[in-house]
């Protein structure tokens, strides 16, 4: 549905270049227990089949990880802040090529030339990661833990939930609480998320 009405949205004769982006820390063994966090890129438009190959994946690079001076830094709304506005200022560096682009770009498939406006479709992630992207309380004791809607923590495994009763963290909505000073109401970070500003490639 997304990319039928996104597509729909685009000059007759466009298509949509979905933009996938994988992103996990981890930690590697030859580097002598290094831990790193890189972030692919990957094409949507291709089949899934051939996007799973590792060489259909392109690294751009890799987040830092700051590490406290202290077990007591680690604990500091400073330090946590830092790391989430290092995290969304490293993500706007990676991505800069695709915002400095303008709408739209020719690319050349199988010797045919095609008219492509880039979106970022999906972020692939595991659920702390995708707290981080979205800004999103991560403590376990948070009463709003999805990054993805407003359900109250005791209500996440109610399969008898009405479809009214699920309410979407919206772009909108988070920013409307953001300007008014009521973040923590909806359990987000009071950090400049990167997205923000990157509205119109999504």
């Amino acid at each position: 549905m997304w990319w039928k009405n996104t597509e729909a949205s685009l000059p007759m004769g466009a298509k949509l270049l979905s933009l996938i982006l994988y992103s996990d820390a981890t930690t590697t063994d030859t580097l002598g227990k290094s831990q790193l966090h890189p972030i692919y890129l990957s094409i949507g438009n291709i089949p899934a089949w051939r996007r799973n190959k590792f060489d259909a994946k392109q690294l751009l690079g890799y987040l830092p990880i700051l590490k406290p001076i202290s077990s007591l830094e680690k604990k500091t709304a400073a330090f946590k802040n830092l790391v989430r506005e290092t995290f969304h200022k490293c993500l706007h560096h990676l991505l800069e090529p695709i915002i400095s682009l303008k709408d739209s770009m020719d690319l050349s498939v199988n010797n045919e030339k095609y008219w492509f406006f880039p979106r970022i479709s999906t972020i692939i992630t595991d659920w702390p990661e995708a707290a981080s992207f979205c800004l999103v309380y991560k403590s376990p004791n948070s009463n709003l833990p999805c990054h993805f809607c407003l359900v109250k923590k005791g209500n996440l495994t109610n399969i008898n939930l009405l479809s009214n009763e699920v309410v979407l963290r919206t772009y909108s909505e988070m920013r409307r609480h953001l300007e008014n000073n009521i973040s923590n109401s909806v359990c987000i970070e009071s950090v400049p998320n990167f997205f923000g500003t990157f509205r119109k490639y999504m």
